[in-house]
């Protein structure tokens, strides 16, 4: 008659037939009735028992609460589910030599916890060891901790206090005292990758602020804040603020892009009070305007054309719009488009103007062809402010009108 083997839990393992042996149900041999030579494999099983299955690989064909003495690393281990194969899977129970492995599920102390040396390591990803409240007295030595929660410590020394992210805030509280040391990077005690320091004033305290013995720029040179400021003392270790200074009131000497090649923008209606002045350097009124092609500075230029405006010719006579300057003092209609496609046209002042034929100073100037002005004895759209005996076309000042 066949036996059948339940397990612990109830459940039915296998049946074994007469005269036969069970190798694969378990690590053990199960004879069933009648086998041959029985006796031995049931002193086989005891002995295996007994040394829990010692040996560097696991068991074949392990139960749900096997032991297996693993040599490689002299710990004992415990199969947590049927057929588990992966050695990793396995629980580690105990050592029993120095420097071994033992893991355990969640442990709760009742009582107190005494050792003369805990060492916690963190062989795998968690934290293997986590306190609600840790007092660290004198001599302690902690390397590589987690501490959070409430956590007294004597004396610390660590190379990195942090909250686990830059963006997580954190409190130190009590009046604490910096030290840094001539050897450090700078001598600097401390040092700001990022961010600076805020000081609030939300508790409502009369006097809030940071107190300084001695002011130095980022070069380590001392800040002097008498007499007066300028790139000696200042000015030149200041960086440039590219955001939005609001002001009631600005006075200042310069105000300046940078660079006269340098576009800025003024936004606002804004008024000159009475005797005050706005001063150019150039003396022409402009206004760009599209032109059918592009033209040499200099051009006489008229309404007409595939565009709005186009080069005049001899006939034209005083039927000037105005010069293609690049010596604006004013330019009207500024974004209408670049220097290519809508050039500063110059209506009104002094200005460069192409001109053939001789020319004395204050002589009346008409249209010529080709976009070129000339003498006029008779009308004309502005007077010559040189004299010129070259018959071939050259650049005058011109004052234009």
């Amino acid at each position: 008659m066949a036996y059948t083997i339940i397990k612990s839990d109830g459940t039915t393992l296998t049946t074994i037939a007469d005269g036969t042996v069970n190798t694969t149900s378990t690590t053990l041999g199960l004879p069933g009735r009648n086998y041959p030579g029985y006796g031995q494999i049931l002193d086989t099983n005891f002995v295996h028992q007994l040394e829990n299955f010692a040996d560097n690989t696991l068991p074949a064909n392990p139960l749900r609460g096997q032991l297996w003495f693993n040599t490689n690393n002299s710990t004992l281990n415990i199969c947590p589910t049927d057929g588990e194969s992966n050695a990793s899977n396995w629980l580690t129970l105990t050592s029993t030599s120095s420097g071994g492995n033992t893991t355990f599920g969640t442990v709760n102390v009742t009582g107190n916890l005494t050792a003369n040396n805990i060492t916690a390591t963190n062989d795998l990803t968690a934290n293997l060891v986590t306190t609600s409240y840790l007092n660290v007295t004198a001599g302690a030595n902690i390397a590589n901790a987690n501490l959070s929660g409430t956590t007294t410590v004597a004396n610390l020394v660590t190379t990195n206090i942090t909250t686990g992210s830059v963006t997580t805030p954190g409190t130190i509280t009590g009046v604490w005292t910096i030290n840094g040391s001539a050897g450090g990077a700078n001598a600097n005690a401390v040092i700001f990758d990022t961010g600076g320091i805020y000081v609030s004033n939300s508790a409502g305290a009369n006097l809030y602020g940071i107190k300084c013995d001695k002011y130095m720029y980022a070069n380590g040179v001392a800040i002097s804040f008498s007499g007066n400021y300028g790139n000696a003392n200042v000015a030149a270790y200041l960086p440039t603020f590219g955001g939005n200074i609001l002001t009631v009131q600005t006075q200042a000497t310069v105000l300046t892009t940078g660079a006269n090649s340098t576009a800025g923008t003024i936004t606002g209606n804004w008024t000159l009070t009475a005797g005050s002045r706005l001063q150019a350097t150039y003396a022409d009124l402009a206004e760009r305007a599209e032109t059918d092609r592009e033209y040499p500075i200099g051009t006489v230029v008229k309404i007409g054309g595939d565009k709005e405006i186009t080069e005049v010719n001899a006939d034209d006579g005083v039927n000037v719009l105005g010069v293609v300057s690049n010596t604006a003092a004013y330019l009207m209609n500024s974004g209408a488009g670049s220097d290519s496609t809508h050039p500063a046209i110059a209506l009104v002042g002094r200005v460069q103007v192409r001109l053939v034929g001789k020319i004395k100073k204050g002589d009346k100037i008409a249209a010529a062809n080709n976009g070129c002005a000339t003498y006029s004895s008779d009308t004309g759209f502005g007077w010559a402010m040189e004299t010129s005996q070259v018959d071939e076309e050259k650049m005058i000042l011109c004052v234009i009108k």
